[in-house]
């Protein structure tokens, strides 16, 4: 088994030389701190900021010892086979797409691969159980399990994947010796509640945490003028003088529906032609349009041809796409870390700037975000059978394949006993129905009525919309991230740090049409 090592045998400096030596890259301070608390055996979560380096603290303790594996579990199939691509040391990704390809799972299990990136449909399946996890060739290796983009085991957290929630059931198929390892940009308090939970981590885990800020983004909030079916307070992603597509900011219009999604797309159209703009330029994105397709528009996006995608979540987890100038939220999100994330998304280059935009019905701006609103809609993305992050694909692929999934319709309990699964998880050990029921209700009552209140602070403040989302993440008590090494590259991103700004910021690409 992968031992602890103790504190005193930790040698960062050496760990960083390694990093340089086999990584060609060269660790800031709070991933050495990471990879230190995985050698202890501790479980982590790490509380960093979009573009910070989480994916380094997977790969930094492997370092120390050749035989050391990391098993880490991640959302997206395409990010997985780019990661295990562009790693340095050798990855295998496991997911549908994967399966027939790399061969045996033999391979797995004698240790050929120093990191198994695998999707969360994969690593709960009896098949990749009795594969790799039943055999203690492969799990005695093991130096961590990494959760990448945690906030999906949460319904609060802006991207809930059922197959997420049911990641608790590896702590019963994994030695209890091997640390979890979970990672996020978004992870506020009662996230963390509900992860630790689903997750069953110890009690004290380490924790790393750095600002999520993002100064480079202006945020705004606009009223819709028009009927919110015409589409028509959408017309200004067309600049007045455009004339091509190079004349309109790349950006992404985040959606609640695929049917707005769709909607949104064909309006814009309309007025692209209009002066004279192919519509080609301009197109949809969501669950239900094919692998195939999915990849195109990504492509095309990435080169510059679409300038502004239309999209629902299903876009932009955990994807590094750099040229997206804006991002036009159409449609109050269900939570403030969603929120966050489809506003995180814009200008990733943390060199440039670029803008946010909520655009809200009026009575939002008038009576604000209630609890019912929260809690109605958190009902609805837990129940909806074909929300955008569900791995429906990935999960109707494996079972094409003979491989059997969780359903994503089970809570699972960890306990001192082991695990216990139920479809309704009506009883835990030593915890009445009653004061179980009461306990959930009031977890419920507490973050829905924490999410109403500052997704209200946000659409109707007059101040700086920056202090809402710090205060939100409690920022404040966090280290400040490596944006400010970047601040110094651009004088305008200096000048902007702490800044409300509430109108679009100038770009190169904007600058052209203006």
């Amino acid at each position: 088994t992968s031992r602890k090592y103790k504190p005193e045998e930790i040698d960062l400096d050496l760990l960083a030389k390694k990093a340089v030596e086999v990584l060609s890259a060269k660790p800031f301070q709070f991933q050495l701190e990471a990879a230190a608390a995985i050698l202890r055996g501790e479980d982590l979560i790490i509380d960093v900021g979009t573009g910070a380096g989480k994916p380094l603290c997977f790969t930094l303790p492997l370092l120390l010892n050749t035989e050391d594996i990391s098993m880490i579990v991640s959302p997206l199939s395409a990010l997985m086979i780019d990661q295990a691509a562009s790693s340095k040391i050798p990855t295998v990704a496991v997911c549908s797409e994967t399966l027939t390809r790399f061969g045996s799972d033999k391979d797995i299990v004698l240790g050929k691969f120093r990191q198994v990136i695998v999707s969360p449909e994969i690593a709960t399946s009896s098949a990749f159980r009795k594969a790799a996890l039943s055999k203690p060739q492969f799990t005695s290796k093991l130096r961590c399990v990494g959760i990448d983009e945690a906030h999906c085991v949460s319904l609060w957290g802006g991207s809930f994947r059922p197959d997420y929630a049911d990641l608790g059931l590896l702590r019963a198929r994994i030695p209890s010796n091997v640390p979890f390892v979970v990672a996020s940009a978004t992870l506020p308090e009662h996230v963390l509640d509900e992860l630790r939970l689903k997750l069953g981590l110890s009690k004290d885990p380490a924790r790393i945490s750095l600002t999520n800020a993002r100064p480079n983004i202006a945020l705004s909030v606009r009223a819709m003028q028009f009927p919110e079916e015409s589409r028509a307070d959408l017309r200004f992603l067309i600049p007045p003088q455009a004339s091509k597509p190079e004349h309109i900011p790349v950006t992404l219009g985040y959606c609640n529906t695929r049917l707005a999604c769709e909607d949104a797309c064909d309006a814009v159209r309309r007025w692209a032609a209009d002066e004279g703009i192919p519509p080609e330029c301009i197109a949809f994105y969501h669950a239900k349009i094919g692998q195939e397709q999915k990849r195109n528009l990504k492509e095309r996006l990435r080169k510059g041809k679409i300038r502004i995608l239309f999209c629902t979540d299903a876009v932009g987890m955990g994807c590094d796409m750099r040229s997206i100038e804006r991002v036009v939220l159409w449609g109050l999100p269900l939570s403030f870390c969603a929120l966050v994330q489809r506003a995180g998304r814009a200008v990733r280059d943390l060199t440039r700037l670029g803008e946010a935009i909520l655009i809200v019905p009026s009575s939002v701006l008038k009576n604000g975000v209630t609890e019912l609103d929260v809690e109605l809609g958190i009902n609805t993305a837990s129940k909806d059978a074909e929300s955008e992050n569900r791995g429906t694909e990935e999960a109707t692929d494996l079972a094409l394949l003979g491989i059997e999934v969780t359903t994503g319709l089970k809570e699972v309990s960890v306990t001192g006993g082991g695990i216990r699964v139920s479809k309704d998880s009506d009883e835990e050990d030593g915890e009445p129905e009653e004061v179980k029921h009461k306990r959930r209700k009031k977890l419920s009552k507490d973050a829905n009525s924490r999410e109403a209140r500052f997704l209200s602070r946000f659409a109707v403040t007059k101040k700086c919309r920056r202090k809402i989302w710090d205060e939100f993440f409690q920022n404040a008590l966090k280290r400040k991230s490596i944006w400010h090494w970047f601040a110094t590259v651009d004088p305008r991103l200096s000048s902007s740090i702490g800044v409300s700004r509430e109108h679009p910021l100038p770009t190169t690409a904007r600058r052209t049409v203006l």
